[in-house]
């Protein structure tokens, strides 16, 4: 173990390294303080640059990445009320408060050092672990994985928020479905091709991961023409130095909340698919549990913020062990680290710990150091890096839509790849406007295989005795099917209780114009391509077509049942009601009645006094109290059952944008067809108050995308012309 240790430090700090380490957690750290891009937007790009990379090299960069998201991610959730990441929106409960009180230095102060120590002894837990790796390896057979990759599965969808059970379901069922697609690795079949060539090496996961998040996350950017911050007052930092020593001073003075956060976090790494987000909502909920201020909680004390951000980093570090050791991701982040893995030719499990011993501990070092470096750099950095926010999100989309073409042509090395890519910017719309979780999609396709050689074995070695002779297994689908259920009923509940939805109104929630025909058109287009993905499968050999029917039926049956629902509520739908007319019913995202009879959030200070139930001696933080707990209550709305949204016209001319590089780089090639399209959408996609500034914006635009993509196509030794040459 100690020499391991050791060989995976010096193979970390070498100069070959080293420089993608750093320039990872600056990425990282940039993207993490745009909220709404997440982690999923950084990592896949980064797919993109790993190519002919050495294995550490490559891992220094993706977890690098990965690493740098945390803390800045929380600036921005203290600074704003707008975490950067979903493992951030505990910290706004505090965080925020804390801000507005003029101490947002200190709790930035408090959310560094807790990130960082809560990394780090996640580290040590981690080492201590890992020496049961090999036991854990031999002890899983294949009914188990066959069950824990379904549980991942469900658990992914259903810890990512703002989606219904049915629609995780089919969303991994989709995931699974494209998994299936290619060269039968049984039977040696080709599966769902169409005939066509490319196809048979079956679909890679880095177009899919560029466009349901990366430029999926620009389309809907560009919907709204502003930017994170627009219409929010940036917190002004005063006595910067004394706060941060203050906030240092508070987590040296709650030692065991950190520990106590770092083990609960690490505990919910190891279980596939648990989501940072659960993993950081339920460490601020035992905080406040045992804590002696637990009905200050939510007003801006310095143990609510430890509470929430101890967890953050060292739920990450958790979750290595069960992607090297079983392949099973615990969530988008390792997810696509995985894929990043299985790109440089490593198979999780025994082989990896085999040929590769020390790369688990590496692996845990590159998050140790990351986490330290971004915490400092952050800290020193925060008054002016939170200034990024305000960069609009049409000034961001032909930067990522040039980066992830020539991300998705490297992956497959043809132009199909950049097709693909485009392909799945208009499948991750659809899903994100209509409350399906891409995130259980793209764990779907990775886990795909897996799930297919897995569940042949076990049904051809064990039958249905599997249930009895494997009690783990039969355990596991247990808990699957109460974890639906259970989810369902207090999700519900939950709802209610917080009075997001009246009684007696369940169903008749309020839509946007056209947002319930979408609904209903993208279950039938489910519908329709699982049906006919399931009449393919019965034309395969049995022992290639009976798990993607399988797969296919499912998914067919959740979307029937979602597409008859949605018929019968279309008429009530349609009925004019006061609530849909109001700025509550045309939301952000909300689709919901309003839960009071104020007929938009209140702003701060004209929430009335005492009815949050918090009683605080001065009324100025009494009124931004009520306000901070309206706002994460409407949060909570959003996220808790949505309903689809309508796509607007700015979100559909994003998606023409999108396909514009397609057919430039279709025509000209790379090296041509990106400035071009760049060009285009400088004259003509984005607006500016000033002309100097959109000329300044053209010429740096066109000219870094030139430049990009000609090193990009020759460092990699890439050719594609277009089809004019």
């Amino acid at each position: 173990m100690l020499s391991n240790l050791i060989h995976g430090l010096t193979q970390l700090l070498t100069p070959g390294a080293i420089p993608y380490l750093l320039a990872g957690m600056f990425v990282g750290m940039f993207i993490a303080m745009l909220p709404g891009l997440g982690v999923g937007v950084a990592l896949s790009l980064m797919l993109t640059l790993i190519y002919h990379m050495n294995v550490v090299a490559a891992v220094a960069l993706m977890l690098g990445t990965l690493g740098g998201e945390y803390f800045s991610a929380s600036i921005t959730a203290i600074l704003l009320n707008t975490p950067g990441a979903p493992e951030s929106f505990p910290t706004t409960n505090d965080g925020f408060p804390m801000a507005e009180r003029g101490e947002a230095g200190r709790a930035l102060a408090i959310s560094a050092a807790c990130t960082w120590m809560g990394g780090w002894i996640a580290c040590i837990i981690f080492v201590l672990l890992l020496q049961l790796a090999g036991s854990l390896i031999t002890f899983f057979k294949p009914p188990e994985y066959m069950a824990i990759i379904i549980l991942a599965l469900v658990l992914v969808g259903l810890s990512g928020g703002r989606v219904r059970p049915s629609k995780v379901l089919v969303s991994a069922g989709f995931g699974l479905m494209l998994s299936f697609v290619g060269s039968d690795p049984v039977s040696g079949v080709d599966r769902f091709t169409g005939g066509l060539s490319i196809l048979i090496s079956g679909i890679d996961v880095v177009p899919l991961a560029l466009g349901v998040f990366a430029v999926t996350q620009m389309v809907i950017m560009y919907g709204t023409g502003r930017s994170i911050s627009s219409g929010k007052d940036q917190i002004a930092i005063t006595n910067f130095g004394s706060q941060i020593r203050t906030g240092v001073k508070d987590v040296l003075k709650h030692p065991f909340e950190v520990a106590r956060s770092a083990i609960v976090a690490v505990l919910l790494g190891l279980i596939p698919g648990i989501g940072g987000f659960v993993a950081n909502y339920i460490s601020y909920g035992l905080g406040q549990r045992v804590s002696r201020a637990r009905d200050k909680f939510g007003t801006g004390v310095p143990e609510g913020v430890i509470s929430a951000e101890g967890s953050s980093l060292a739920k990450e570090v958790g979750s290595i062990l069960p992607a090297v050791t079983l392949g099973l991701p615990s969530g988008v982040g390792m997810v696509l680290f995985i894929a990043a893995l299985s790109i440089l030719g490593i198979q999780p499990g025994f082989p990896l710990l085999k040929q590769y011993p020390a790369l688990p501990y590496t692996m845990m070092w590159t998050l140790a150091i990351v986490g330290m470096l971004s915490c400092i750099i952050g800290l020193i950095l925060a008054p002016q890096t939170s200034k990024i926010t305000r960069i609009r999100g049409p000034v961001l989309l032909p930067f990522i839509c040039g980066l992830a073409a020539l991300g998705s042509f490297s992956a497959i090395g043809d132009f199909a790849g950049t097709v693909e890519m485009f392909c799945f910017v208009i499948i991750g719309v659809l899903a994100r406007k209509t409350g399906y979780s891409v995130a259980a999609m793209a764990v779907g396709l990775v886990l795909g295989a897996t799930f297919d050689d897995n569940t042949f074995t076990t049904f051809q070695s064990y039958g249905w005795s599997f249930l009895w002779r494997s009690p783990l297994a039969t355990v596991l689908l247990a808990i699957i099917v109460l974890l639906v259920v259970a989810y369902s009923i207090s999700s519900r509940r939950m709802v209610r209780a917080r009075g997001l939805v009246p009684e007696r109104k369940w169903g008749r929630l309020s839509r946007r114009e056209g947002a319930w025909q979408l609904d209903i058109a993208v279950d039938a287009l489910f519908l329709v391509v699982s049906l006919g993905y399931f009449v393919v499968a019965l034309g395969y050999p049995k022992t290639a077509g009976i798990i993607p029917g399988i797969t296919g039926a499912v998914v067919a049956f959740v979307s029937l049942v979602r597409l008859v629902i949605g018929v019968a509520k279309w008429p009530r739908s349609k009925r004019p009601r006061d609530e849909d007319t109001g700025p509550q019913a045309s939301g952000a995202s909300a689709g919901f009645p309003p839960a009071s009879p104020e007929p938009k959030v209140p702003e701060l200070g004209s929430y009335p006094r005492g009815a949050v139930g918090v009683k605080v001696a001065d009324p100025v933080v009494e009124d931004a109290v009520a306000s901070s707990i309206e706002t994460n209550r409407n949060r909570l709305r959003e996220r808790m059952y949505p309903v689809s949204e309508a796509i607007s016209r700015r979100e559909v001319m994003a998606v023409v944008w999108a396909g514009a590089f397609v057919g430039a780089i279709f025509i000209f090639g790379f090296q041509l067809g990106i400035p071009l399209a760049a060009l285009a959408y400088c004259i003509f996609g984005v607006r500016f108050e000033k002309r100097s500034f959109k000329y300044i914006y053209l010429v740096c635009t066109v000219g870094a995308l030139s430049v990009l993509a000609s090193e990009f196509m020759s460092a990699f030794h890439l050719t594609y012309a277009g089809v004019i040459h």
